[in-house]
């Protein structure tokens, strides 16, 4: 991966994530809440970033990020709908198990990583995915995406295991900062 410093961005809190089901690549609208947590990533990235313009903008094109990002740019004083979306950034395609609460789906244990779900992808056709659209980044990126990718994100920028990975678990608020190998969180 070049090396360029990556501001990501998980979507606010929507209508799933408080019935604490699994929506994958279908779609909730975010709450109250999750509008103002993306507000609050705007103005907390005009605080890091010091040269927004020089920044490039990206969300998965699924309404929840998309709404953040556009969230995002006009709490920073930017122009909400200069941003562009990327497919490899949409949340990891649960199949038949979209829509289930986590204790529907079942533990798979060690065979986590690799287990594609029926109609679905599985952790390592994600890393696979995200990982190609992180190695064609050529400049400082703020990106607006899902708990799914934003594991794997970590995983690829800092060398970690598929243990590591797993048990990280990104919050809806917060900017999470993935520069030369190293991270950095802010905000709640």
């Amino acid at each position: 991966m070049s090396p360029v410093t990556l501001y990501v961005v998980r979507h606010g809190e929507c209508a799933h994530n408080v019935e604490g089901r699994v929506a994958a690549q279908d779609d909730s609208p975010l709450t109250p809440r999750g509008r103002e947590q993306a507000r609050e990533n705007g103005r907390l990235l005009h605080e890091l970033a010091p040269d927004l313009a020089a920044l490039d903008f990206i969300s998965s094109p699924l309404h929840r990020a998309a709404t953040t990002m556009e969230l995002l740019r006009e709490a920073a004083g930017l122009d909400p709908l200069s941003y562009r979306c990327d497919r490899r950034l949409m949340e990891i395609d649960m199949g038949d198990d979209t829509w289930k609460l986590p204790g529907e789906i079942g533990h798979l244990g060690a065979q986590y990583w690799d287990y594609a779900r029926p109609g679905g992808e599985s952790m390592a056709m994600l890393l696979a995915r995200v990982a190609s659209f992180l190695d064609g980044l050529a400049r400082d990126t703020v990106l607006a995406t899902h708990a799914g990718p934003a594991r794997v994100m970590r995983m690829h920028v800092l060398g970690l295991t598929r243990e590591q990975t797993l048990d990280y678990h990104p919050p809806n608020a917060g900017i999470m900062r993935l520069s030369g190998g190293s991270e950095a969180y802010f905000g709640e």
